[in-house]
């Protein structure tokens, strides 16, 4: 059911962010992206990464549900002061115009109301989607149609702010009211679990800042080094992979509860669920690779307008980067599940350095090419040192990739295919349709995919 809303959603998602970027043109939208990329980077210490350790610890004792929940919501209440003044001075400091820092003004402002956004936890531990999906859904159709209405009318970018927090604001009242429905009783925090949470989550809270830096810090870059020009073709393609997250997200709000759940009392059910994520991250990173790899200047002329053609040999290396960052969602909750957040904060700090260090000097001689390519290094830098430590912790030798080997020879040939086809100047069309019907064809036909998989996700008591 998540996959299927969140594609109709992403769908929708792909056409307004089109519209976006040509209501304010490849300038204003690099402003416009730099403005997400620092709030990404600040707003991350409302919660500090202590919503995996929220899941872990309520899933193992459901009846502390209510204080671990008032626990999150007490932390986040405590850091939003200082986390609004970081914000407004780091939008001061990068500014390119009074515009842009209208804009970022009217966004810290209304940072208090996504305090109550962690309530989405309460759906997550029931592995409850039809709440979050409908928010997703309402929060999507009113931005959609706001979004439209400026476009058509010739608005800018304060009024696209005023729109999308108004829109996140209907998303989360309809949230917060199912949420307290189903728990009966606003959640009060419990200075125990408050404490608690404190601790496990300051090394967790550290890497995903780390995380959040590396993801988000060339976004800066390419603005200051290049240009806003430059930074509005590259924030085009990289929103494209921001959207694609719904993948790995919409996988592991599923599975995660299951995978905390099961260990360390049953090591075997939570390997089983481990590997199931693995084969279905595998599945669909790689088939948006292949085609990604071929359609990629279709894709962008269609998304963004012919404007952004430029940016489109971005788009295939962070297809590359994407299938790594899929991998990533699920080392990083395996490293939750197994306690090993301090490692992780260290495998953070250096892929931080890592990727800082090269978008320093790839950028200036390569423009924002440069910036996928340290993307991509980056994160299969970070998947590499993240699995090794899993299984040393585990005792375990790297696992055979079993349907995994079946899924690349699947998306292989579906590349090979899908470029005979663009050697034949097939239309964008033709591409969308072949590889609709080829990809589950040879997924089928090859054994990565068979009838028990496609039963498991129709009957999820089958797995759960």
């Amino acid at each position: 059911m998540q996959v299927v809303v969140r594609v109709l959603n992403l769908a929708l998602g792909v056409v307004v962010t089109a519209l976006i970027a040509r209501t304010l043109k490849s300038a204003g939208y690099g402003e416009w992206s730099t403005i997400f990329a620092i709030l990404s980077l600040t707003s991350y210490f409302m919660s500090f990464g202590a919503e995996s350790i929220v899941v872990r610890e309520a899933a193992r004792d459901p009846e502390r549900e209510r204080e671990w929940l008032g626990a999150i919501m007490a932390m986040r209440l405590i850091a939003l002061a200082p986390v609004m003044l970081i914000s407004l001075g780091a939008i001061l400091l990068v500014q390119q115009s009074h515009t842009m820092l209208l804009v970022g003004l009217i966004l810290v402002v209304f940072m208090p109301f996504d305090g109550i956004g962690v309530l989405q936890l309460v759906f997550q531990l029931r592995v409850n989607n039809r709440i979050p999906m409908l928010v997703l859904t309402i929060r999507s159709v009113l931005w959609g149609v706001a979004v439209l209405v400026i476009y058509e009318r010739g608005g800018g970018m304060v009024a696209l702010a005023i729109a999308l927090v108004l829109t996140n604001l209907a998303g989360s009242i309809v949230q917060t009211v199912a949420a307290l429905r189903t728990l009966g009783r606003w959640p009060r925090p419990s200075r125990a679990r408050l404490g608690e949470l404190l601790r496990a989550s300051l090394p967790l809270g550290l890497t995903g800042m780390l995380v959040v830096g590396y993801g988000r810090i060339d976004q800066v870059i390419v603005l200051q080094a290049v240009g806003s020009r430059a930074a509005g073709l590259y924030g085009a393609v990289y929103s494209v992979l921001d959207r694609a997250h719904f993948v790995p997200i919409s996988v592991l709000v599923t599975l995660a509860p299951i995978m905390a759940a099961a260990w360390p009392t049953d090591p075997t059910r939570m390997l089983r669920a481990a590997r199931l994520t693995a084969e279905l991250m595998a599945i669909t990173s790689l088939g948006a690779l292949a085609f990604a790899s071929v359609a990629a200047t279709p894709l962008v002329r269609l998304f963004f307008g012919p404007d952004y053609t430029a940016a489109a040999p971005a788009l295939p290396v962070l297809g590359g980067a994407f299938v790594f960052i899929c991998f990533g969602y699920l080392n990083g909750n395996l490293m939750v599940v197994l306690g090993l957040q301090r490692r992780f904060l260290k495998i953070s700090l250096m892929a931080l350095i890592f990727n800082l260090a090269g978008n320093l000097v790839l950028i200036p001689l390569t423009g924002f090419i440069g910036a996928a390519w340290m993307t991509l290094a980056t994160e299969m830098l970070v998947c590499a040192m993240c699995l090794s430590a899993i299984l040393r912790e585990l005792k375990r030798p790297l696992p055979r990739p079993g349907r995994i080997t079946r899924t690349v020879l699947a998306a292989a040939l579906l590349f090979g295919a899908l470029s005979g086809l663009n050697a034949l100047s097939a239309s964008l069309v033709v591409l969308v349709l072949a590889a609709c019907a080829l990809y589950p064809m040879l997924l089928l036909g090859l054994g990565a995919l068979g009838r028990e998989d496609i039963a498991v996700v129709l009957k999820r008591a089958e797995l759960t």
